[in-house]
């Protein structure tokens, strides 16, 4: 097997455990606040079960990246001038950013698992934070679509 074909498998191992994991999490995450209505230990429980959901993400991205560059290098920098390319880079862009955001919302969720192993009520509404989280998943997914497709069809 030659370097680019390597490359490529790597790649798309790479981009499959991406998207997995984001699949993974969209799932969890509507799974948390269907049970969080009724138990909220069982929800921070599945919460628990994701805590390891990063790292696997950033294997996954470095899968990307590393195997990415040595494509590119291989093909001496030919994919850079298509515009399939430059379309996946920015939507690849746009899932890092929107993997920031996500994180920040993330972030807001401390307060629902500190009342959640306490009992208490907080008191700011969580429908908005269900909201953003389902569209931050939603958005990701076709994200990852669209670089898939982009890299499948590569079209002029």
């Amino acid at each position: 097997m030659n370097t680019y074909l390597l490359s490529l498998l790597t790649h798309i191992i790479g981009l499959a455990m991406v998207a997995g994991i984001v699949l993974a999490g969209f799932l969890a995450n509507r799974r948390f606040w269907k049970i969080y209505a009724t138990d909220r230990t069982r929800a921070v429980a599945i919460l628990d079960l994701t805590a390891r959901f990063p790292v696997a993400m950033g294997i996954g991205m470095l899968l990307l990246l590393v195997s990415g560059t040595i494509m590119m290098a291989q093909v001496h920098g030919v994919y850079g001038e298509q515009l399939w390319f430059r379309i996946k880079m920015v939507m690849f862009l746009l899932v890092i950013v929107n993997g920031i955001m996500g994180r920040r919302l993330g972030l807001k969720m401390k307060p629902v698992l500190q009342s959640a192993a306490s009992n208490e009520n907080i008191g700011i509404s969580l429908e908005p934070l269900k909201a953003r989280l389902n569209l931050f998943y939603i958005l990701q997914l076709l994200l990852l679509l669209a670089i898939f497709s982009c890299g499948v069809l590569k079209f002029t």
